[in-house]
């Protein structure tokens, strides 16, 4: 017998949580029963039979000890081929455009003046669209929009796609499900009553940069206007019409303090509206990507948010493999406005960068096999092989596997931090709890 490798420890309530990352089981020890667990660690985990066989035949019951001829690992793998390479669903995702009202300064795009789709690729879409959503074996068709800013071309660029989406969703028994990634600056009533008149809803992730007066010194108008209040008011109009909203807080080490305020901006809707229809999400802006204790500071902010009847999430609290990022997926894909593929909507949107190509049929064509190499990018890492979390982290995502397989180094996204993995289980462990 073995000590499962997704076996973690870590002191919690005045006991110590005994946590596995792949069954998402725990339980609380006595110090004195994690002594002996520890101490049959150091010898031979069958050791514990011989001092505590009912402890032993528990911890055997609960799976936190396995036979030797298990392969975890490989379990892990054939989890994360069952939810990635399922076909019965696609992600489209579009940018209308490149080019965008604000100039956020950690943006990795290159805003392009003028970028817009035109309409032989509005037609090339479509054709994409007509194809995908009359495909057997397809049950979830979701159409995304993201940029530059993708409200930007709105009326004459994005209504004839998601009109000719729509109309194919409808024709194959299909529900239509759309989402925008976009600044909420644009929005207004015109841009609501669209989707009311076509009876469909829409989700929205919408992006701050802390509380009021830290976001306007990134995200503003002009020298004398920021976009904080216009932000808040439209995504109120959004959740008051039954919109959800997943609300960004893109944060820093210097401006996450204090941004459990942004909550406080919508004490004036009804409870079950925000619970329904608003939810808030931090992320750390990568480029900001220190390793300091950060994780006190947020959860002091989560628990304010929740205390205001605001729905709350971070990354600290990873579900990678069951909800693996949408690039990871073999039906997903990004078309540009002029009609390069790509599966990852963080990265530069260059024609050298590219994975493939639309084609005049409204084919997609991944160029240099490149979707195969992608799909098959992941478990090459060996740091990863023999983390506690792998189930959890999943080595972040195929974007990050690629680039690191091409430069031959191991990697780990948490930088090898073990207090950062454990603060993780933390996590996990609280949320189960709570459950």
């Amino acid at each position: 017998m073995k000590f499962s490798q997704f076996n973690a420890i870590i002191p919690h309530s005045g006991k110590f949580a005994l946590y596995n990352s792949f069954t998402q089981k725990v339980i609380f020890l006595e110090e004195t029963l994690k002594d002996i667990l520890q101490a049959a660690l150091n010898e031979n985990i069958d050791a514990l039979n011989e001092v505590h066989p009912t402890f032993y035949n528990y911890l055997i019951k609960q799976e936190f000890i396995i036979e030797n001829n298990i392969d975890e690992v490989d379990k892990v793998k054939k989890l994360v081929k069952k939810y990635d390479e399922n076909t019965d669903s696609f992600l489209l995702t579009i940018n209308p455009s490149m080019n965008c009202n604000f100039k956020c300064w950690y943006c990795y795009e290159t805003h392009v003046k003028n970028s817009r789709l035109n309409a032989e690729m509005i037609k090339k879409i479509n054709l994409f669209i007509n194809k995908t959503a009359n495909k057997e074996g397809i049950k979830v068709f979701t159409l995304s929009f993201f940029g530059g800013e993708p409200l930007l071309y709105f009326k004459k660029e994005v209504i004839p796609i998601i009109d000719t989406y729509v109309d194919a969703c409808r024709a194959n028994g299909l529900k239509p499900s759309i989402y925008f990634t976009t600044n909420g600056y644009l929005i207004n009533d015109e841009f609501i009553a669209y989707f009311k008149n076509k009876g469909i809803s829409c989700g929205f992730q919408i992006t701050l940069d802390g509380y009021k007066e830290q976001h306007d010194l990134v995200r503003f108008v002009s020298a004398n206007k920021g976009s904080y209040e216009e932000i808040i008011k439209n995504v109120k109009l959004l959740i008051s019409n039954n919109f959800p909203v997943r609300l960004r807080i893109n944060y820093t080490d210097k401006n996450i303090i204090g941004t459990h305020k942004i909550a406080d901006e919508f004490n004036d809707l009804p409870k079950d509206i925000k619970q329904r229809n608003l939810l808030m999400d931090y992320q750390r802006v990568w480029q900001d990507d220190k390793i300091d204790n950060t994780f006190d500071v947020i959860d002091d902010n989560i628990n304010k948010i929740t205390d205001a009847g605001v729905n709350v999430t971070s990354t600290y609290s990873p579900n990678n493999v069951k909800n693996s990022c949408y690039a990871d997926k073999r039906n997903s894909a990004v078309i540009n406005y002029n009609g390069d593929l790509f599966k990852c909507t963080a990265r530069d949107f260059t024609t050298i960068k590219r994975a493939g190509y639309l084609s005049d049929d409204g084919t997609l064509v991944w160029e240099n096999n490149y979707l195969e190499r992608r799909m098959s990018a992941k478990f090459n890492n060996k740091p990863c092989l023999s983390c506690k979390i792998m189930p959890l982290c999943n080595g972040g995502c195929s974007q990050h596997a690629m680039e690191h397989l091409a430069s031959g180094l191991d990697y780990c996204v948490h930088h090898g931090d073990e207090n950062k993995k454990m603060q993780i289980v933390k996590t996990k462990v609280d949320e189960i709890i709570e459950a």
